[in-house]
């Protein structure tokens, strides 16, 4: 892919700090998620070869705000808490897919990709909603927005210094001719 996906990470920031304060708030999210995502992308797939990039917007936006209207009123009748506490949530699939849609990240047969994306965005969401409810018994200020930024920048910065703490690699390539 040679688009940088800045404005689809960007969207998936929202819901990843917002809705991860308990681990079935981030489950249900997560799984709303992969769902609306992967009919919307299934669907443009069907659509897309017969429409023109201005038709394709529209469509897409018209379908995202169709798929999420619909999850919403699923989980309204099956899951009334979980809803209530995600329903400010459940919008923001919308803009993450018409923004995926936009990135072509639905297109072609990219799939390792989209399960890539996927998979890491519900690693996230899980560990993130696991570790702050469990924070969040002793700190309270990890249930809320602010603590999940905090939280989330914890993790990165673990992260980074996981990574930039290991040896080099002592193979070395041979250069080719």
């Amino acid at each position: 892919m040679n688009k940088p996906l800045v404005l689809t990470r960007g969207l998936l920031l929202v819901p990843l700090v917002g809705a991860s304060d308990s681990l079935v708030n981030a489950l249900g999210l997560w799984l709303a998620w992969a769902l609306i995502s992967a009919g919307h992308g299934l669907t443009m797939g069907l659509l897309r070869s017969h429409l023109t990039a201005p038709q394709r917007l529209l469509a897409s936006i018209v379908l995202a705000a169709t798929l999420t209207a619909c999850a919403s009123l699923v989980a309204q009748a099956w899951a009334l808490q979980t809803y209530q506490s995600l329903s400010l949530y459940i919008g923001w699939i919308a803009l993450s897919c018409v923004a995926l849609e936009h990135d072509d990240v639905f297109a072609g047969s990219r799939l390792p990709e989209r399960l890539r994306l996927a998979g890491l965005f519900g690693l996230l969401m899980i560990a993130l909603g696991a570790l702050r409810e469990l924070i969040g018994n002793v700190i309270p200020l990890a249930l809320l927005a602010p603590g999940g930024f905090i939280l989330l920048g914890l993790l990165l910065a673990a992260r980074q210094a996981w990574t930039s703490a290991r040896p080099p690699s002592t193979i070395e390539e041979t250069p080719r001719p």
